[in-house]
């Protein structure tokens, strides 16, 4: 079990930091694409691909004509964490997890700046740790497998902590280096076409299908309290 104290993901708070990267670690290729106006198709696409495309269609029109798409390598992801999660070694467990971003969507809502995105890694933390003693108060099961983390629920944030076993691992990787999905929702406003829930559910069960994790797991429609 991870003895990790500090979690894992973006934090609502450290949104500076992440919209400042550009070939962040895990980030993958096609860097952040300048802001001209143009939506990017192939970055549109990406998009779409973690998020659903009509969740996306719904995000352009809460973000108004500054949506932009801005997209990583689903490929390159899927590799780096399959190899990742064969790397693991549960007696030492000194695996730098990576965290990738999928999807970043950036516009206007309310006449502020708004992001939207998209953050996927192995977790620090096993299924066991967030499900007995005390740090289960810090989670709550939304679904049979799938954990919220109470401590990312605010600002717009949701993370969610689940078994994900993948082909040549070792023994209890699902287990003991679960899958963690997050989504920032940041600045959207209040009439949204499409809820932070919505997001996050898109984004676990696409990241679940890209990596062909082994468990059956439902990720409910209402996540977030």
């Amino acid at each position: 079990m991870s003895k990790t104290r500090r979690p894992w993901g973006i934090a609502a708070g450290a949104l500076a930091a992440v919209v400042i990267l550009s070939g962040c670690s895990g980030g993958g290729d096609g860097g952040r694409e300048e802001s001209t106006g143009t939506v990017s198709p192939a970055a549109l696409k990406n998009c779409g691909q973690v998020f659903g495309e009509r969740n996306v269609e719904a995000l352009r029109a809460d973000l108004g004509k500054g949506f932009q798409p801005h997209d990583r390598s689903l490929g390159e992801m899927k590799e780096r964490m399959l190899v990742e999660a064969q790397l693991w070694n549960p007696a030492t467990d000194k695996l730098a997890r990576t965290s990738f971003h999928p999807c970043q969507i950036e516009g206007q809502a309310d006449g502020k700046e708004a992001w939207v995105i998209a953050t996927v890694g192995w977790s620090k933390y096993s299924v066991a740790f967030v499900t007995e003693g005390r740090h289960a108060r810090e989670y709550r099961e939304v679904a049979k497998g799938v954990h919220l983390d109470l401590r990312e629920g605010s600002d717009g944030a949701g993370t969610l902590v689940m078994p994900c076993a993948v082909p040549g691992t070792r023994a209890g990787q699902g287990e003991n280096l679960p899958l963690q999905v997050s989504v920032l929702d940041k600045d959207r406003g209040g009439d949204r076409a499409v809820s932070t829930d919505q997001l996050l559910k898109a984004l676990a069960e696409s990241t679940r299908e890209l990596l062909g994790c082994a468990e059956k797991v439902t990720v409910p429609e209402k996540l977030l309290p």
